[in-house]
């Protein structure tokens, strides 16, 4: 008997957590959830893994809501240099935003170190809110990197291309691992993508016709590691990233048949400079 009013009694505690929960759930409608990220880059010049140099990288930490009006301001406290931070809002993302970069990747672990994260948003249309996220620190893949990045430069525009990449080594701690490959032009207009790859694909196609011989080109490889979480205390679901970036540059080569023309071009110009030469030595 006293065994089933203890199991009656853990049943009531445990419906009153739920219950708990789901108010808090519903009160904090208007945030979606909540992500922080220290993310490494690199830039790849040459075809091999040594060719591949750090670049620093960056911070991001955003807090998404439902609309604009719900919060009027917010900061970010956490453990590092400069904390707390002042969060912005930025309506492409329907978020309260922090980001910052640096050249040097270790000072910029130091800046923000593993640690809680907790996101305060001032209330407008909203109540007053928070968010805290435990960012463990450390989870990242390999440094991804084109395994043929010597034939990517030597491309033919108009023919389908394969960029193979080295495996993607998500490692044990990462509970999500994807793959995002991009290619933007002069102008910085993407012109292709393949997004959330699985992590054992190893090669991505560019379709004929898609670059312009001629071109210079952009590539971003992307491995982004994720540990999903929630905030029971505020009722958010909660990611930390550890995206690791290696981009690089390349040039489309014209087809066979335009190099002919424009070495055709080039000798007529030659010869029609040499012709106005000789004239104008004749004449004098």
């Amino acid at each position: 008997m006293p065994m089933r009013i203890a199991r009656e009694q853990i049943g009531i505690i445990g419906l009153s957590l739920l219950g708990l929960l789901a108010t808090a759930g519903a009160a904090s409608a208007q945030v979606k959830n909540a992500d922080v990220g220290v993310n490494p880059t690199y830039e790849q010049t040459g075809p091999g893994p040594g060719d591949v140099t750090s670049t620093g990288g960056f911070f991001s930490a955003r807090a998404f809501v439902t609309s604009s009006g719900d919060y009027s301001g917010g900061t970010l406290t956490y453990g590092g240099t400069g904390s707390p931070q002042t969060l912005s809002y930025v309506p492409a993302d329907v978020a309260w935003e922090f980001g910052a970069s640096n050249g040097d990747f270790t000072t910029l672990q130091t800046d923000y170190p593993a640690g809680d994260y907790v996101f305060s948003l001032t209330g407008s249309g909203e109540p007053s809110t928070s968010i805290g996220i435990d960012y463990e620190g450390g989870a990242y893949s390999n440094i991804p990197y084109i395994t043929n990045f010597e034939a990517l430069e030597d491309m033919d525009a108009n023919a389908p291309f394969v960029v193979d990449f080295d495996p993607y080594d998500p490692g044990s701690v990462a509970g999500a691992s994807y793959i995002f490959f991009s290619i933007t032009n002069s102008s910085g207009t993407v012109v292709f993508s393949q997004d959330g790859l699985s992590d054992n694909v190893t090669s991505v196609t560019i379709p004929a016709g898609t670059l312009l011989a001629g071109g210079t080109y952009s590539f971003d490889l992307l491995y982004s590691n994720r540990i999903t979480g929630y905030d029971y205390i505020n009722g958010y679901p909660v990611t930390q990233f550890y995206d690791t970036h290696t981009d690089g540059t390349f040039t489309a080569v014209p087809e066979p048949s335009t190099w002919a023309m424009l070495v055709m071009g080039f000798a007529g110009i030659g010869f029609m400079i040499r012709r106005r030469a000789a004239i104008v030595a004749k004449a004098a």
